[in-house]
């Protein structure tokens, strides 16, 4: 029986009612207990059986939310509802000290090591983009001008950059292809990254066209399902609608003013709302801005739906895996900040669609048959002048100005030469042939580098590769995170961070994400359902530890590069009955 049965919308969140128990259930229940005051959101009638009867779980769903920090979840909880992310916190294993271990803190990063296990410095994502001397250009992290789009015209994308398995290859693997392995997302990074390379699918919405679409490495059709979502078009129906608030305006007091200074206005809208999607723009720039909202989250939900469907996905002998990014905070965020109402709307409208996605999947499979994920590729800085009108450092490093006053100061002090190739923040290029030219040695010239980058207002450490290449690195806490970020070859001479506060943005509006600080790397993650013992854990932990988790909850090897442990303390330590031992086909 499933542990939820329906849903009912009250004071415009989505609630869960517990399935009515057996006639003689109730009669004794009525006699015996008061009534309660308001519906209880879980009802688990039957947990026991279910659990006991299997020895791995039938799906597992993993939802990835881009740029959300523990923070900006938990202020928002008390109006939450009881169905979604806060009954997932309250009923699963909640780790409250999730922190990425690495220093660069970019979405593409976060998802390349929750699907791996890894580090950069294994998988090899160092960055959303990063400077490719080959090219002499800025290149996306999933970047392939071999591939192509399938489900529309253009140059494609794929997950070839990422080193190793994920968790998804894994299980294909250790079934022979039996376990069905899709990644849904908005962005293409985040799907690509979370399904890795033998998934069934990875599909992602294309700003373009306003459909969903995928790359050719994994075939040349798109499922059925897919297609019949994208001749809907939804896009056009959302980008003709205002966005509203989903609650009324006093219920967003833990968020700054609607039409803070600093916020970053949408294209062809403001910062307040109502926000008009389509504004002045239409077509491709309308579905750029509607990427960024709750409305774009909400139908990749949709799509999830779908594809639990038509896919029979948790009706299989074999486990079979869901990944759904949820990446439209990845850039509202940079827009409005975390401290934001947009923000705050954001996480109410993904609890209300994870809400009935659950409702949904618990009919479905039963949600007891399913290990559910809930975690974020990175944390969220606020505004530099929120913070600063607060009375605490920080401030703006304009990328370029920095990239100039570096290269112009080592003309001062080696001779005139383009010195510098690139500045992707953190990782700065240098340029090997004005170095060879002028017959300096390379450690020289990082060193001279770091020191006049040291002096520049904002700037709090910068390690260099011959540091890294030598294992003499400074003291103090970036060490680290900044040795686990760095893969050579991608990354840059010399790995440049800000002080806590202090953003790389060309821009006087809007924020950025990427540093080593808490905003940055905690995160929420919460495990539910086969096999997890609810509970509130403080220990420190990584969300490299997924991963393995996963993996021992299905009894399957690791991902090849995976550097996490599982997370024992939320396993439950019984997940079946004792077997009665057998002599049976003993050797004599």
């Amino acid at each position: 029986m499933a542990a939820l049965s329906k849903i009912k919308k009250q004071s415009g969140l989505m609630w869960r009612l517990a399935r009515p128990l057996s006639l003689l259930a109730v009669l004794l229940a009525a006699q015996i207990a008061p009534l309660a005051s308001e519906p209880s959101p879980l009802n688990f009638t039957a947990p026991a059986a279910q659990a006991q009867s299997a020895t791995k779980p039938k799906l597992v769903l993993l939802l990835v939310a881009d740029q959300l920090s523990y923070n900006s979840l938990m202020r928002f909880q008390d109006k939450l509802s009881g169905g979604g992310l806060r009954w997932l916190s309250e009923s699963g294993a909640n780790y409250t000290n999730c922190r990425y271990q690495q220093a660069t803190t970019q979405g593409a990063c976060g998802d390349a090591t929750i699907a791996t296990g890894a580090n950069p410095w294994a998988h090899g994502i160092v960055g959303d983009q990063w400077f490719d001397r080959r090219k002499n250009k800025a290149i996306s992290a999933v970047a392939d001008e071999s591939s192509t789009l399938t489900g529309a015209n253009g140059g494609g994308s794929s997950s070839k950059f990422l080193q190793g398995t994920t968790i998804g290859d894994q299980m294909k693997l250790a079934t022979n292809g039996r376990s069905k392995v899709f990644s849904l997302a908005v962005k293409d990074s985040q799907a690509l990254l979370l399904g890795g390379r033998l998934a069934n699918m990875a599909v992602w919405f294309d700003n373009r066209t306003g459909n969903f679409v995928t790359s050719a490495q994994y075939g040349r059709d798109l499922p059925l399902w897919v297609k019949a979502y994208n001749d809907q078009r939804q896009a056009e129906k959302l980008v003709a609608k205002p966005w509203q608030r989903l609650l009324p305006e006093n219920a967003y007091g833990a968020s700054s003013r609607d039409d803070f200074t600093n916020e970053k206005a949408l294209p062809s809208d403001g910062k307040a709302f109502p926000h008009m999607i389509s504004g002045a723009a239409t077509g491709e720039g309308a579905y750029t801005t509607l990427a960024m909202t709750p409305m774009a989250n909400q139908m990749v939900l949709d799509l999830a739906h779908d594809a639990i469907e038509k896919e029979g996905l948790g009706t299989h002998s074999d486990t079979d895996f869901l990944s759904v990014g949820l990446s439209a905070g990845g850039e509202l965020i940079n827009y409005f900040g975390p401290y934001s109402q947009e923000s705050q709307d954001l996480v109410y409208r993904m609890d209300q669609g994870v809400s009935t996605l659950l409702g949904y999947l618990d009919q479905k499979v039963g949600l007891n048959n399913c290990l559910i994920v809930f975690t974020a590729n990175r944390g969220a800085q606020a505004i530099p002048e929120f913070l600063k009108e607060r009375g605490l450092d920080s401030g703006r490093i304009d990328p370029k100005s920095f990239k100039t006053f570096l290269d112009t100061t080592l003309d001062n002090r080696l001779g005139q030469d383009e010195w510098i190739e690139a500045f992707e923040p953190p990782n700065l290029y240098l340029n090997f042939g004005a170095i060879d030219k002028n017959k300096y040695r390379q450690p020289d010239v990082e060193a001279l580098a770091a020191k006049v980058a040291h002096g520049i207002p904002g700037i709090a450490e910068v390690i260099t590769s011959a540091q890294l290449y030598s294992n003499q690195l400074p003291n103090g806490p970036f060490a680290d995170g900044v040795r686990k970020s760095y893969y050579w070859g991608r990354s840059g001479e010399c790995y440049v961070i800000p002080k806590p506060g202090y953003v790389f943005s060309s821009e006087s509006s809007g924020t950025a994400s990427g540093a080593p600080y808490s905003y940055d790397s905690q995160v929420p993650l919460v495990l539910h359902g086969f096999g997890i013992e609810p509970g509130k854990r403080t220990e420190t932990v990584s969300p490299a530890d997924i991963a393995p988790t996963i993996a021992a909850l299905l009894n399957i090897e690791t991902p090849s590069l995976c550097e996490g442990k599982s997370l024992s303390g939320g396993i439950a330590t019984s997940q079946g009955p004792s077997r009665p031992r057998s002599t049976a086909g003993d050797i004599q």
